[in-house]
């Protein structure tokens, strides 16, 4: 369990291990009494190498998540039956919230000509209409060193007719071992997630 709590990838040297067990005895013990302060991290964001020039009006609905990733820590999926949640590494923002908002951004910097909102907000008139909802069931680490992101999204019109509706599944390799880079990784899904969204949206 100690390991679970230092990686995410649970790939570590043994002095990192030594010194893990040895912080865990002390508290065990009561010889430490020094609070630890939880790490929070925010999605990360990056300049899109491909724009579009359409225009429309884009409403992007509230991400829905999965149960198991509503919550302030970031998960890891130990096995194909456990997940856990860090209790020292956690988002600063909810999860759901972060996610709309990149989305937002990310279609707003792909559709530079486009205007994007959250959904409910007042829409330029005569601009064709897209709504676009995404389901997000998986949003963690393996411990095999990968990010993953899965889930699906529709695309309707604004009348509310399903265009296009499809499911993802990205993995992407952490750089390096920790929790700074399954963020980073996750956040590199996610945009190329938007990057495959914006393409439907144009083509439709």
């Amino acid at each position: 369990m100690i390991t679970r709590l230092w990686h995410p990838t649970q790939r570590f040297s043994q002095s990192a291990c030594a010194l893990l067990v040895g912080a865990a005895l002390l508290g065990l013990s009561g010889c430490s009494s020094k609070t630890v302060t939880p790490t929070t991290y925010m999605l990360p964001s990056s300049t899109p190498t491909q724009q579009y020039q359409q225009q429309m009006a884009i409403t992007v609905s509230p991400v829905r998540i999965a149960g198991h990733l509503d919550s302030d820590g970031i998960v890891m999926q130990l096995n194909d039956i456990e997940v856990y949640q860090a209790r020292q590494h956690l988002w600063a923002e909810g999860i759901s919230q972060q996610l709309q908002q990149q989305l937002q951004q990310r279609l707003a910097l792909n559709l530079p000509q486009s205007q994007v909102v959250s959904k409910g907000q007042p829409l330029q008139a005569e601009l064709p209409v897209r709504d676009v909802r995404v389901q997000v069931t998986r949003f963690q680490g393996l411990t095999a060193g990968d990010a993953l992101l899965t889930g699906q999204w529709q695309l309707l019109n604004g009348s509310g007719q399903l265009l296009n509706q499809q499911g993802f599944s990205i993995s992407t390799p952490l750089e390096k071992d920790g929790y700074p880079a399954l963020v980073r990784a996750l956040g590199q899904s996610w945009e190329q997630l938007a990057d495959d969204i914006t393409l439907q949206v144009v083509q439709k």
